[in-house]
């Protein structure tokens, strides 16, 4: 497995890969597949250039995570593993790899929503150091 970086010129791979995880997965994410497939190729385009983009590739793609700036510090989203690759360790292979992004950028928080029924999320953010926060379903991790 590899961790790739989507460069804004990948477009096509971010929208499709975001995509299979909003068919695939529905309930846990704040978009719609019927609102994205409406995007524009220059909203993909937009979308693929802000920010961090990565994407887990086993010969094609199984998983993707996001992050871009707000004015509390890193904001990680869209964090999906394709259910064939769930439990073989993508998901925190993709998360530590935003830490390392955040710390070599400067960052000191990054933080998350994840909502409070889907315990796995929350066991592996809890596991690679994010923390509850007072607001509601937000987690986040002090980047040393």
């Amino acid at each position: 497995m590899q961790i790739h970086q989507v460069m804004p010129d990948e477009w096509e791979l971010w929208r499709d890969v975001r995509l299979d995880a909003l068919a695939s997965d529905p309930e846990e994410f704040g978009s719609t597949l019927a609102r994205e497939r409406t995007y524009t190729e220059n909203e993909w385009r937009d979308r693929a250039a802000e920010g961090l983009k990565l994407v887990a590739l086993d010969a094609r793609p199984v998983a993707l995570v996001a992050a871009t700036a707000q004015p509390e510090g890193l904001y990680l989203y869209s964090m999906w593993v394709r259910d064939s690759h769930r439990g073989r360790g993508v998901g925190e292979a993709l998360v530590r790899t935003v830490q390392a992004w955040a710390a070599e950028e400067g960052w000191k928080v990054v933080r998350l929503q994840v909502y409070d029924h889907n315990l796995p999320a929350r066991r592996l953010y809890e596991r690679l150091g994010f923390v509850d926060v007072e607001e509601p379903e937000h987690m986040e991790f002090r980047v040393s």
